[in-house]
């Protein structure tokens, strides 16, 4: 069996994205290499979300053209997720709506949480 173990995003700001990931959303790091701008965070069981530099960054959301990629992490409760994070500043681009809402990691990337059983369906072009 084939399984899915890394996720490599490459970003321009890479210190303002590895704390987002980290202390916002508070996936744990397991690597961090400044000199090299490389770290490693647990996005799963066996799943690692690694964040270098070289990409590119943009102000407002990347559409499936720009970053064909995006990431649908699982909380406990949607709607008290987005109320603490838009609290600390996070830019959402939707409300909470059944068991789904996303978000914009500062590089432009949609992020999506969802609290449902089943895996959320990302809307087609990544508009909501």
């Amino acid at each position: 069996m084939t399984t899915v173990a890394l996720i490599t995003l490459a970003v321009e700001d890479w210190y303002e994205t590895v704390d987002f990931y980290h202390e916002l959303l508070g996936l744990p790091l397991i690597h961090n290499d400044e000199q090299k701008s490389r770290a490693r965070l647990q996005a799963g069981p066996d799943l690692v979300l690694e964040i270098l530099s070289g990409g590119w960054g943009s102000e407002g959301p990347k559409g499936p053209k720009q970053n064909p990629v995006s990431l649908c992490l699982k909380v406990e409760d949607v709607a008290r997720a987005a109320h603490e994070l838009e609290a600390c500043g996070a830019c959402f681009l939707s409300e909470p709506d059944g068991g789904l809402v996303a978000l914009m990691d500062p590089e432009g990337n949609r992020v999506y949480l969802y609290d449902t059983e089943e895996l959320p369906i990302v809307p087609d072009g990544w508009e909501m």
